[in-house]
């Protein structure tokens, strides 16, 4: 019996080729697609659910309450860990963990010369580490490995790293980060940190080793921590968060009457609250893209709904025109299902056939698409910057189970509708073949064939306007040339002396025109702090600070409204500052129209209950943008860098513009690399050279929607290419059943003209259709996305325009063959049997 009916389902298959190559193509790439989105959502969903415990801790996260933006951060003070132990008895563990940034990590072997490193992804703990999360502990006792000082643990591909063969417990790693030094003890081995947690590390030292955070336990402001908490199993999660809300004014308040000589009323800004929530660590990569200070990546649910949709449509997509193939073939049976009732097949045989026949090609496509999904795998992993791997969720039974399930239900419904419709009719019937697919037919199909051109438009304008946003802010002008300005990292273990002697020999280099120093870059330049115009009557305010040397200004050139430029032969510019027009708004020093005559030259600004140092304003520059065009430009106070002692920090980046006429090639910007990696050893021997471009890094800062518009890319075309292979299968199909029509119409006169207009009228009219329905649905979803954009760019109607012509284009080429074979067909044959 299964041997029969699959003999007759080859037959079938061999006798109309090219119906069967396209079903099967059409549906092979939509069910690919949908593998490959479902690996990429699986992995974005499954983030730190393998910690045993992980529905039990959370992260402590606030809102921004001292800046003019809304955002939340998840960091928070080290005061906070103290008020939570002490106020909140549900939280059965409290953990704080810091994320050190760049460290210099040097091991000395006995024998050999020493291996050092630069590694951007050390943190430092407290000793209850592992009674939070579970990260598989390969040597060493996660219950000790972090309570005593000088004590840090590593991975395994640190360990290989560093050691080599050699045994990791109990070696001595020397970590440098600027002045900061210390000689670590690895106490324990991990394995490496899985691609699907929030936190990735591949160090992480012990936080008793760090006196300086015993001694400001008490500050409110130093938000440099990231809190995490373990709730009891029976803790009431209401009266929790109701506790919380009540820890703010009640810790806080005496920290920043201390730090800033200001009640907690006057630090709160009006229409702000400082509060404290719970997010659950399964929560903390997807559902935070805008929380600010956090550790390690994040992704955004708002993307993973995005191309899960992607995904379903476009396997819907396959499906359907698997279904309008299969259920546009089947008339053409009519006279073999007349045949095998008239040979005593029963309905119930005749329908069982034609399911058969639907699973089998829902197997081979499936089958094909594992195939292509294996291919193509590594590629989308480099270009959605995963891991994915399909070999690991065949060994997953619900994963095989589901792809069953699939095969089978798409068999039953696409076999369905030809199986009980054709088995219904009386052999007579059949064999005159005077079956007809009906109006109701004709009116399922195009409807389809919309449903189809419409999400493909849909895709094809989204994609276009992603691109063209990205375009956008790529070629925004941010208020300073961008481009050509080489940015040398992590120069805090460089004296005075040694930055003296880098930037002087950098100076000589006729490849460079302009070479300053900083402590921060843009486009990452956000370290706010409060500060008050001088005099009893003025209110603090917040203000983004950056401290460079003069030369860094003259690098940027901002365009100076009233004043001048740090000078370092005049002392007193030590204390002087450079606001931009926000920050001298925000002090209350009015805009450019007032500087005629109330100048802010001159005036003085302090810190907050302190009237030492004061910061004396010798100029205004206009607005640039410092930061990732996200945002708007805020307050800016630009001081001098050797006001690094006020706030412990050194110079961390030396920028060098470029003479693009100097280096002009690919080749000579290596060597001008070599060079100052040259330079920088002769220095500071060991020290690795790091560097970035300026215009790099704010491309960067769009990174995760370079990535989405990659893949959006890739789902577009497969979109648009079963869309239109569904319309190559229907356009055959239509020009086989209306052969002897056209036959007709060529006797009577008809031109080849006339009968590819005919032909093309009718899909024409479906498609425009499609592109009516897709604009305004389209349209919505682009005014969404760009919502998130402070810079935005604007929507005009040349895209949907593009877009919709695009289609058409795409679809009379889609039909072009069938309609020119149809009008080329010789009438003799069409009406031969006539």
């Amino acid at each position: 019996m299964l041997k029969n009916m699959f003999k007759v389902a080859w037959r079938n298959a061999i006798a109309n080729k090219q119906f069967t190559i396209l079903n099967i193509l059409g549906l092979s790439i939509g069910i690919t697609a949908c593998l490959l989105i479902s690996l990429y959502v699986q992995e974005e969903l499954s983030y730190d659910n393998f910690h045993k415990e992980a529905d039990q801790v959370y992260r402590i996260n606030q809102p921004l309450i001292w800046g003019d933006w809304d955002a939340e951060f998840a960091s928070t003070a080290p005061g906070v860990a103290v008020a939570l132990r002490e106020d909140i008895p549900e939280f059965t563990e409290v953990l704080r963990i810091h994320d050190s940034g760049e460290n210099l990590v040097t091991y000395e072997p006995k024998n050999g010369d020493p291996v050092s490193f630069k590694e951007a992804r050390v943190y430092s703990a407290e000793a209850n580490f592992f009674k939070l999360f579970s990260f598989p502990v390969l040597e060493g006792n996660p219950e000790t490995a972090l309570v005593e000082p000088l004590c840090i643990i590593i991975t395994k591909s640190m360990a290989t790293k560093y050691f080599g063969e050699e045994e990791a417990m109990g070696k001595i790693l020397e970590v440098t980060q600027g002045e900061n030094a210390g000689s670590f003890k690895v106490t324990a081995v991990l394995e490496d940190i899985p691609s699907n947690s929030h936190i990735q590390f591949d160090m992480m030292t012990s936080m008793s080793t760090y006196r300086h955070i015993e001694a400001r336990q008490w500050t409110w402001v130093w938000t440099t921590f990231v809190t995490y908490v373990k709730v009891a199993p029976e803790a009431d999660l209401t009266k929790i968060n109701e506790k919380l809300q009540a820890i703010p004014p009640k810790w806080a308040a005496p920290a920043v009457e201390r730090a800033f000589g200001e009640s907690y009323a006057e630090f709160v800004p009006d229409g702000k609250k400082w509060t404290l929530t719970m997010q659950p660590i399964r929560e903390a990569y997807l559902y935070s893209p805008i929380t600010g200070n956090r550790i390690g990546p994040s992704g955004n649910i708002a993307y993973v709904k995005i191309f899960g949709a992607v995904g379903i449509l476009v396997l819907m997509l396959s499906c359907i025109n698997f279904m309008n193939l299969s259920t546009a073939r089947s008339a053409g049976r009519a006279k073999e299902v007349g045949v095998r009732k008239v040979l005593g097949s029963g309905r119930k045989s005749i329908a069982n056939q034609f399911i058969f026949e639907s699973v089998i090609f829902a197997l081979a496509a499936t089958t094909i698409a594992l195939i292509l999904c294996e291919l193509f795998i590594n590629g989308f992993n480099t270009i959605a910057n995963k891991t994915l791997s399909l070999q690991t969720e065949l060994s997953n039974p619900f994963f095989l189970g589901g792809i069953l399930v699939f095969i089978l239900g798409l068999g039953l419904v696409a076999g369905s509708y030809p199986a009980f419709y054709l088995s219904s009719f009386k052999p007579t019937q059949a064999l005159k073949g005077k079956i007809s697919n009906g109006f109701r037919g004709k009116g399922i199909r195009n409807t389809l064939v919309v449903f189809q051109f419409t999400i493909s438009v849909a895709l094809i304008i989204t994609t276009f306007f992603v691109q063209k946003q990205l375009t956008y802010t790529a070629n925004y002008n941010v208020g300073f040339e961008k481009e050509n300005i080489l940015q040398v990292h992590n120069l805090e273990l460089l004296d005075n002396s040694s930055l003296e002697t880098l930037q002087s020999t950098l100076q000589q280099n006729p490849a460079f025109t302009q070479v300053g120093y900083s402590d921060l870059v843009a486009p990452n330049i956000f370290n706010e702090d409060k500060y008050k115009a001088e005099g009893p009557e003025n209110n603090p305010v917040t203000l983004n600070r950056v401290l460079v040397d003069e030369d860094y200004i003259k690098l940027l050139s901002p365009k100076f409204i009233v004043g001048r430029n740090f000078d370092d032969n005049i002392a007193s510019d030590k204390y002087a500052i450079i606001l931009n027009v926000s920050g001298a708004k925000a002090l209350g020093f009015g805009g450019p129209e007032t500087y005629d005559t109330d100048s802010p030259l001159g005036k003085h600004v302090t810190f907050p209950g302190s009237e030492s140092p004061k910061f004396e304003v010798i100029g205004v520059v206009e607005d640039f943008n410092y930061n990732s065009l996200r945002m708007t430009i805020s307050p800016l106070m630009i001081a001098h860098k050797d006001n690094g002692e006020l706030y412990n920090i050194g110079t961390s980046y030396l920028s060098a513009r470029v003479d693009p006429t100097q280096v002009n090639s690919g080749e000579k910007m290596s060597k001008l690399l070599d060079e100052v990696k040259t330079e920088l050893a002769s220095i500071k021997p060991g020290l690795p050279f790091e560097y970035s471009f300026m215009d790099q890094d704010f491309e960067n800062s769009f990174r995760t929607e370079q990535r989405m518009t990659s893949v959006l890319n890739i789902f577009t075309v497969m979109a648009l290419s079963i869309a239109c292979i569904g319309l190559f299968g229907l356009a055959a199909f239509t020009s086989e059943q209306r052969t002897k029509e056209l036959g007709v119409r060529k006797v009577l006169g008809a031109s080849v003209k006339d009968i590819v207009l005919l032909f093309s009228s009718e899909f024409t009219k479906l498609v425009i259709i499609a592109i009516l329905i897709a604009t305004p649905l389209a349209y919505f979803a682009v005014k969404t996305w760009l919502a998130d954009f402070a810079y935005q760019t604007p929507i005009t109607a040349s895209i949907f325009i593009i877009a919709g012509g695009s289609a058409l284009l795409i679809a009379w080429g889609t039909i072009s063959f069938q309609s020119l074979k149809s009008a080329y067909r010789n009438p003799v044959e069409a009406l031969r049997d006539e």
